[in-house]
């Protein structure tokens, strides 16, 4: 549910599945910490870096099984479902940007993945990424931003009385309890964010989608915004990936994969 015309996470990863004739490749597993059921997608091993997965708002962590796998030949992998998603157990924490890079950091050290990481995050989990990289700039050596929402959008857009600037309170309304918890919760990412403070000198890649099904307007706006996003960082660049729909990891892995292994260190 990462943009306001939504579809399916599994009926998009059936569909990439279907026309690539591959089947899930990174093994997942559930994981009981205090009581709650986390699921978590890891693979790969050695590197100098791993690899930390999020994704956009209503999915689990299937939308990155593609890329993972690629990115898992070179480093060690970590993806998981956010409390509520997938086969994780309902979030019972605040949703706010804060809290749930919080959970995430502390979920990485539980399960013993040190620093240092490289962030990828899609749609609004680019915006979660964004903050814990400005927030923990000594843990990160990149961040690959994939299509993210950025803070400020939804009430840039709405002054500007664009179309489709959020997601409608009808549709809404449907979806998952975290999924409408962390919508209306992330207003707060902006003051969240700027609290952070800056990127640090790694690199930062923030791929720009140009297809999605909005008005010129609105979509010149999400490309302007997401440049002045990389600008952010002294190493930013926005990668425009022409034809790519929201869902840039699924329509063109091969530009998120190319961006993440360009961060790695050499051995």
């Amino acid at each position: 549910m990462t943009s306001a015309h939504h579809v399916p996470t599994h009926l998009l990863i059936a569909a990439v599945l279907l026309l690539t004739g591959c089947g899930s490749t990174v093994p997942a597993r559930i994981e009981t910490i205090d009581g709650q059921d986390v699921e978590i997608a890891t693979a790969g091993s050695g590197g100098a870096a791993t690899v930390v997965f999020e994704a956009g708002l209503g999915d689990d962590w299937t939308s990155w099984d593609n890329v993972a796998n690629q990115v898992a030949q070179h480093t060690q992998v970590f993806a998981y479902s956010r409390p509520g998603y997938g086969a994780s157990s309902p979030a019972t924490t605040p949703r706010n940007p804060r809290q749930i890079v919080k959970e995430l950091r502390a979920l990485l050290a539980y399960e013993g993945y040190t620093p240092p990481y490289i962030l990828v995050g899609h749609s609004m989990g680019g915006t979660y990424m964004e903050l814990f990289a400005k927030a923990y700039p000594d843990e990160v050596i990149g961040a690959v931003l994939v299509d993210p929402r950025h803070r400020d959008f939804l009430a840039t857009c709405e002054a500007a009385a664009l179309d489709n600037c959020g997601i409608p309170e009808s549709l809404l309304e449907t979806q998952a309890a975290s999924a409408i918890a962390e919508y209306h919760a992330f207003p707060l990412a902006s003051d969240e964010v700027r609290a952070a403070g800056m990127f640090g000198l790694c690199p930062v890649r923030v791929l720009t989608a140009t297809n999605h099904p909005v008005s010129p307007a609105r979509e010149m706006l999400w490309e302007t915004m997401l440049g002045e996003l990389a600008a952010e960082a002294a190493n930013g660049q926005q990668v425009i990936v022409p034809g790519a729909g929201h869902y840039i990891q699924l329509d063109h892995p091969h530009a998120v994969v190319h961006a993440i292994l360009e961060m790695l260190p050499t051995p």
